[in-house]
């Protein structure tokens, strides 16, 4: 619409409302007034020239200098008033009905007293608009349509401001008296369009435009189908905002799909609900009712299976399933991602993605991916748009299920030492186990005091060694495995990766480790029987470190403060002495700790999953000390520690 082509839309829009109207509340269309339904016009009459000179006029009595702004002016010589005009407003004033507003709840003093110190120029300039602006609504729902003339535009436009009284919100800005009225005639094809006798030729073609874009979607138009799926839904459509709030979900990593909670409809159980309860969980809300659907009879056995899915969640036991070559690359994924080859995961799923299957027409991606503890922090906003653009569901070239080779990316270990790579670790001290050719199963079976317990993110971990019951667990470590320098098949993984010399590690980071130097145990004698076992430990003012190999300590350093120790054939580029040249011990600046892991990763060629132990969720092991008991006569203290998230 150009600002001066306003009756050919305003017909359009008059024709189709009472078109709306008559199919969708016939009850109400037979009480309109007989003139509207025989004009098929919620208008009037032009204002004519001496209306316009007199509201003119009227104006420049109130102190405005400014003209009328043009798209009102072009408004009112089309139609003298509007009816109907949407968004809890009824009658739009005419030329002789177009006065001050005059501030009756003396909201501008409101306004202004909350401005605070330091108020940007458009707060000042809403907060003052209240006592200059020109009421334009006549009848209304409590709702106050303004015109103000203290914020004009280089085009002349005047804002306008929608201030709805029983909301508490502050007002809706709009560019221009046009901008508003366009906006108006949205709101009434979003208030029908969940009716289903609101249909019309727009609608008719809206639909068969967002079919479309579906296809293109699935093709891996992306953006095409979102700017569809966008114009659709700014019109009320129900099924262009069900499929973009999929593509949302998938770009912003969390998102709300609008499918009724039924437990037996695979695309709510399977997609919707975790989702759902991703969500819930991470805005740490109390009352599960907003999950588990409403508290009906209908709704019974569909809140227990949804109870069930929500609970194994919070476990983090939870495992998304899809059907079909897809639904097998996801559980390879998963068993990846399981012990920190993120990287190799997304391969898996981004090379799996041609075979996706939706359930049904209304599905076009695999968003319930976000809700699987293993999986979902994989799919990363970045990753979420890579999937979306790949062709999919029989819409492209389909690719085989990955059985090429994945190599796993090598972060190295001086990520630990910065401080803007920690993601959600502990910074006030970690400490580490690398075994060579060891399968993450059987080093929990040296090293763990009990099982294997299931995934968490160190955040978790914290909250499952201090629990509220304030009772201290044994120390608990996350554990996987770091693909060696061959390349690894993506089918079993892991069995592969000790094969072609690729290490598992068990790792912990807070700040309760309580190092004893006189009491340490070295783990990695016991852990490096028939293969080779590196330690790590480092927090403040320490930085530990041993290698042994098939049973025997070879080699390692200790600087704890002013103090530093080192024993065995230590290779020269490992000495304390070099990566730690200040004699008060490690730098404050972390600098020698970045210094001496990047020394570690070079010389044994080791690396640890940043993204894996940042971002991801790993099993958890209860573990051996790493230090024993007090000698004879020695105290003993224990300090527990709360800490909020």
């Amino acid at each position: 619409m150009q600002i001066f082509g306003w009756e050919p839309w305003l017909k359009r829009w008059s024709g189709e409302w009472l078109d709306a109207l008559a199919a969708s509340e016939p009850e109400e269309f037979e009480e309109l007034d007989e003139d509207i339904v025989r004009s098929r016009w919620l208008g009037f009459g032009p204002a004519g020239p001496v209306r316009m000179a007199a509201l003119e006029e009227r104006v420049r009595g109130l102190g405005i200098a400014a003209p009328l702004p043009p798209s009102l002016r072009s408004f009112l010589e089309v139609t003298d008033g509007w009816r109907y005009a949407g968004g809890s407003v009824y009658l739009l004033a005419g030329a002789e009905d177009i006065v001050s507003y005059g501030d009756p709840s003396d909201l501008q003093k409101l306004f202004e007293n909350n401005l605070g110190d330091d108020p940007a120029e458009q707060e000042v300039r809403q907060a003052g608009m209240w006592g200059r602006a020109l009421q334009l609504s006549l009848d209304s729902d409590m709702t106050d349509v303004l015109l103000d003339p203290g914020d004009v535009g280089p085009d002349g436009e005047w804002a306008v401001y929608v201030h709805h009284g029983w909301s508490g919100d502050g007002p809706e800005r709009y560019e221009s008296f046009r901008a508003f009225m366009e906006e108006m005639y949205k709101s009434f094809y979003r208030s029908g369009g969940g009716d289903p006798g609101f249909e019309n030729a727009v609608t008719r073609k809206l639909d068969d435009r967002v079919e479309e874009a579906r296809l293109a979607c699935l093709s891996g138009r992306l953006d095409e189908a979102l700017a569809v799926f966008g114009e659709a839904a700014e019109l009320g459509r129900p099924r262009a905002r069900l499929l973009a709030s999929q593509l949302r979900a998938l770009l912003e990593g969390r998102g709300w799909v609008p499918v009724d909670p039924r437990m037996d409809d695979p695309l709510y159980a399977g997609e919707v609900l975790p989702l759902k309860v991703q969500d819930h969980l991470r805005e740490g809300r109390s009352d599960d009712h907003f999950v588990l659907g409403p508290v009906t009879d209908d709704y019974a056995s569909d809140r227990e299976r949804a109870e069930a899915v929500l609970e194994r969640i919070k476990q983090r036991t939870y495992e998304y399933v899809s059907p079909g070559p897809f639904g097998r690359a996801v559980k390879e994924a998963r068993e990846l991602a399981r012990w920190g080859d993120t990287d190799g995961a997304w391969r898996v799923i981004a090379a799996g993605a041609p075979s996706w299957e939706p359930y049904g027409d209304d599905h076009v991606a695999p968003f319930g991916l976000l809700g699987d503890p293993v999986l979902g922090p994989v799919i990363t906003p970045e990753r979420g748009r890579e999937l979306l653009l790949t062709p999919r569901a029989g819409r492209g070239e389909t690719a085989p299920v990955p059985v090429a080779e994945v190599e796993s990316t090598r972060d190295g270990l001086a990520w630990l030492a910065h401080a803007d790579g920690m993601g959600g670790l502990r910074r006030g001290g970690y400490r580490f186990v690398l075994v060579a050719g060891m399968r993450p199963e059987e080093l929990a079976e040296r090293f763990g005091a009990g099982p294997l317990e299931p995934v968490a993110s160190e955040m978790e971990l914290w909250g499952l060694q201090y629990a509220w019951q304030r009772q201290r667990r044994g120390p608990l470590a996350r554990i996987g495995t770091v693909a060696g320098t061959g390349a690894v098949s993506g089918t079993g993984a892991v069995t592969r990766a000790a094969a072609a010399g690729g290490w598992s590690f068990t790792f912990e980071s807070h700040r309760l480790l309580g190092f004893h130097p006189d009491r340490l145990i070295h783990p990695s004698a016991e852990l490096s029987r028939g293969t080779r076992a590196l330690t790590v430990w480092s927090q403040e003012g320490l930085f530990h470190f041993a290698c042994a190999e098939d049973g025997e300590e070879r080699h390692g350093f200790t600087v704890h403060r002013a103090n530093r120790s080192r024993w065995g054939d230590l290779p020269g580029e490992l000495t304390p002495d070099h990566l730690f040249p200040d004699p008060a011990g490690p730098a404050a600046d972390r600098s020698d700790e970045s210094r001496a892991l990047q020394a570690i990763a070079d010389t044994y060629e080791v690396s640890l999953p940043r993204f894996a132990l940042t971002q991801g969720r790993l099993p958890t092991l209860p573990i051996r000390p790493w230090t024993g008991p007090p000698e004879p006569g020695e105290g003993q203290g224990y300090v527990t520690v709360i800490e909020d998230s």
